[in-house]
């Protein structure tokens, strides 16, 4: 029995639970300048399991201030909106897609992805990107890992056996099994979530950021990258991937300048994760 062809994935994805449509509105309002609060909370409380995590998130965030956060447009004026928006994309997709085996924990992969998201964020803050799209393209830049798995759980599980037998990347050894990796099917499942292009377009282009002219792919790839030389998430077989002098050339981004920010993105990396409790 042969893998699915990246032309196959798209009728996997069918085998994944679909987006909350908070997070669909939420996708699409990144870089809506007319969404306000009472639109979003309006937006957010229909759907009381994610009003119940990000009560549960925010107060935890919250957790120096006097008063206690008991409704959603309350968390969105004491913690603002950036934050409100970070919180309910990362419980969403953790919580969502929390798949554990033997064989696969997803728990990893959310602690990763929110480590690469926190840098992405502190890393946009200092070049002049949307910080709210960097978190997201941040956060969902390894999903093409849970449409493989969903589509063949044997083969995935061998490339992951392969990455640890042969002490290669995961890149690797998904293309030895597969013929194509993470990145491509993640750009198949954020298309068929109906999500903006350009998050696909970066899904896709963060480990080869040289072959693509997305700035935000270029952010993603030094967060990354930036993410696995912390060890944000606490990865087994974590692995420092070569890091691209050209992405951050056309970033203005110089090692020693990143190196300013690694206790702040360590402190806030810390501080959502406990938050989600992932």
């Amino acid at each position: 029995m042969t893998p699915p062809t990246l032309d196959e994935l798209p009728s996997h994805a069918e085998g994944l639970p679909s987006l909350p449509e908070v997070v669909n509105y939420l996708m699409r309002s990144l870089r809506d300048e007319r969404a306000d609060v009472d639109t979003l909370s309006h937006h957010i409380n229909s759907d009381p399991a994610i009003v119940a995590r990000l009560l549960a998130a925010a107060n935890s965030v919250a957790s120096g201030l006097s008063t206690r956060i008991f409704s959603s447009k309350q968390a969105f004026l004491v913690l603002g909106v950036d934050r409100i928006v970070s919180i309910i994309l990362a419980s969403a997709l953790a919580y969502r897609y929390d798949f554990r085996s033997p064989d696969f924990d997803a728990r990893p992969l959310w602690r990763h992805s929110l480590g690469v998201a926190t840098c992405a964020r502190v890393l946009a803050e200092q070049t002049g990107f949307n910080t709210e799209m960097a978190f997201s393209c941040g956060l969902l830049h390894d999903i093409g890992q849970l449409l493989m798995f969903t589509a063949s759980p044997t083969h995935y599980v061998q490339a992951l056996s392969m990455r640890r037998q042969e002490n290669i990347s995961l890149i690797a050894a998904e293309i030895s099994v597969f013929g194509y990796d993470h990145a491509a099917a993640g750009r198949t499942l954020a298309l068929a979530w109906n999500l903006p292009t350009e998050i696909a377009d970066v899904i896709a282009a963060h480990h080869e950021p040289d072959d693509s002219a997305s700035e935000m792919g270029n952010l993603v790839h030094v967060s990354e990258i930036l993410s696995h030389a912390l060890d944000l998430g606490e990865q087994p077989y974590n692995r420092v991937p070569d890091l691209s002098e050209l992405a951050c050339a056309q970033l203005g981004l110089s090692w020693p300048r990143i190196e300013g920010h690694f206790a702040a993105i360590e402190a806030r990396y810390d501080g959502i994760r406990i938050a989600l409790g992932i």
